[in-house]
């Protein structure tokens, strides 16, 4: 299960390098892979294991998609161009939920 690691390199470099990101259910960061055959094959093997949260999410931030795995099924998302984003304002408090949204183009 010791898929991360490795060399030290910048940020820039990495996500190259080790370009597909795998993630349990609970958004905790558990391989990297450089190539999409292995990713995929150890995130099924992931997704069977009793205890993993669902689902185990591949990302691949280079071409913007992430697949999502459980129960033997893929689900393949393709990020839009016109995500929408949230944030809170400065002035927002615990008491209040004010949202201002951002669009990314």
């Amino acid at each position: 299960m010791a898929a991360m690691g490795g060399d030290q390199v910048g940020a820039g470099e990495a996500m190259i390098r080790r370009r597909f990101l795998v993630f349990d259910g609970d958004g905790e960061l558990v391989a990297t892979f450089p190539e999409w055959g292995s990713a995929h094959a150890w995130a099924h093997q992931r997704s069977m294991e009793p205890r993993t949260p669902q689902p185990v999410q591949i990302e691949d931030r280079c071409d913007r998609r992430t697949w999502s795995i459980e129960a033997g099924r893929c689900q393949l998302t393709v990020w839009r161009s016109d995500v929408e984003y949230r944030s809170c304002t400065p002035e927002a408090t615990a008491a209040t939920d004010r949202w201002e949204r951002a669009w990314a183009s």
